[in-house]
């Protein structure tokens, strides 16, 4: 949540960033390594659960074993993990969810065999999950899996949201803190957290602004216009949250964003905070903002994180429902549509997913500026182009080859909002905002 300049930024601006959502519809998703830990997160699930009438699935993740290849000792090579691992591992969550939950609950559970935490995230992408929950541990630190940064990789690796259950939660969330810097991205998070949470909790939108001076002659103007853009922007916010049931509250702090919302988190005895990470492009992606790096490692309660590339595929999930116009074009007529296509959407902010059969889904990119696209027919390939000018040398391609059909979905107005590229071994969706 940076802090700006008074007249670098109008609260106003959410009249703008109100765009449509439609957030993912799937089951809530408990992700564990059955160390105590992560018990947390079960009972946290099942009262919402209960809650929101949702389904809820466990996954947990093995690592290969690993056997060093001889003469090249640095570099080991992963096996496949014995049918008895897997039958322990299901016991012991099994176990897990005997201990923390009442006596018959009964959740699918999948042992995933990989990388724990890009297995964690590619679960959630294929059951289209409305939320990750996991023991937070703060001290512990859950070591086997979720030790270290983990959850920050979570959230860099994946676009589903992820609430980090601080040991002992065994209450719904009644005291919530919603962090907003009246950005698109902050938006959705507190859209995210409405929908999860239920009444009669107290929300309070908390924004962190800079220090500002008493004001004189030369600058209360400026003062008393930030100060009320802050206001005519929490007015705005609440309205479209539709706050029904709930106690909603407006507080407007200055200084330091960590330090102030961590200080602010002890004195309200919050037992949830909720932050969004920005959806910056496809290099800074890797780069979590300050506040909610600092606020998952030190915040006193339950932290609910929601990724900027989440509000994205939310926005483009609105779009694809309403009213659309498809198209299907030919292969031997495909540069000239392309190029047309350039011509329509050449500097759109995009993203870029890829479904491949041998890789599963990944997200290539985010917040990514289009260049153009174009079609070779000698190897069939299509090629996008992404940054800030093609003449720069500031841009990221992609090749597609083999490339079989090629679909656009534009909405009411005629405006494109998704390509779809079929292509050899998947296919690959660009998401225009």
């Amino acid at each position: 949540m940076p802090t700006h300049a008074p007249n670098t930024r109008r609260a106003t601006d959410l009249l703008n960033t109100f765009a449509p959502t439609v957030a993912p519809a799937g089951p809530i998703l408990i992700a564990t390594d059955t160390s105590s830990a992560s018990d947390a997160a079960f009972p946290m699930a099942r009262l919402l659960a209960a809650s929101l009438n949702a389904s809820v699935e466990v996954v947990s993740a093995l690592r290969p074993n690993t056997m060093p290849m001889y003469a090249y000792e640095p570099v080991p090579y992963w096996t496949q993990a014995e049918p008895y691992l897997l039958d322990g591992r299901q016991s012991e969550i099994d176990r897990q969810i005997g201990r923390t939950t009442p006596v018959g609950t009964a959740w699918p559970v999948r042992v995933r065999v990989g990388e724990p935490l890009t297995e964690i995230v590619e679960d959630a992408r294929a059951i289209d999950a409305r939320v990750i929950i996991v023991g937070r541990g703060r001290h512990s630190m859950l070591a086997r899996v979720f030790g270290g940064e983990s959850v920050l990789r979570l959230l860099q690796l994946g676009d589903t949201p992820v609430l980090a259950v601080e040991p002992g939660s065994d209450t719904p969330p009644m005291n919530v803190v919603i962090a907003t810097d009246f950005s698109a991205f902050s938006l959705y998070a507190a859209q995210v957290a409405m929908g999860l949470i239920a009444p009669p909790a107290t929300v309070r939108l908390v924004h962190v602004g800079p220090t500002l001076s008493e004001p004189d002659a030369a600058n209360a103007a400026i003062v008393d216009g930030y100060t009320n853009e802050i206001a005519t922007g929490f007015a705005l916010l609440k309205e479209h949250l539709e706050p029904r049931g709930f106690i909603v509250e407006t507080v407007s702090l200055q200084g330091s964003p960590s330090a102030r919302l961590l200080e602010y988190l002890e004195t309200s005895q919050a037992d949830l905070v909720v932050t969004a990470t920005h959806g910056y492009g496809f290099l800074r992606r890797m780069v979590l903002g300050s506040v909610t790096t600092d606020l998952i490692r030190s915040a006193p309660c339950s932290v609910l994180c929601v990724p900027g590339r989440a509000r994205t595929i939310a926005a483009a999930r609105a779009n694809a429902t309403a009213k659309q116009q498809t198209r299907t074009y030919a292969l031997d007529v495909l540069d000239a549509e392309l190029n047309a296509f350039t011509t329509r959407n050449a500097g759109r902010s995009c993203s870029i997913e890829m479904d491949r059969v041998d890789l599963g889904a990944q997200s290539l990119g985010h917040g990514m500026p289009l260049v153009g696209a174009t079609y070779d027919k000698h190897d069939r390939s299509v090629s996008l182009m992404f940054g800030a000018s093609s003449l720069l040398g500031e841009h990221l391609s992609h090749r597609m080859q083999g490339c079989e059909s090629v679909h656009t979905i534009s909405n009411a107005q005629g405006r494109d909002q998704v390509m779809r590229i079929v292509h050899d071994g998947g296919q690959t969706l660009l998401l225009l905002d």
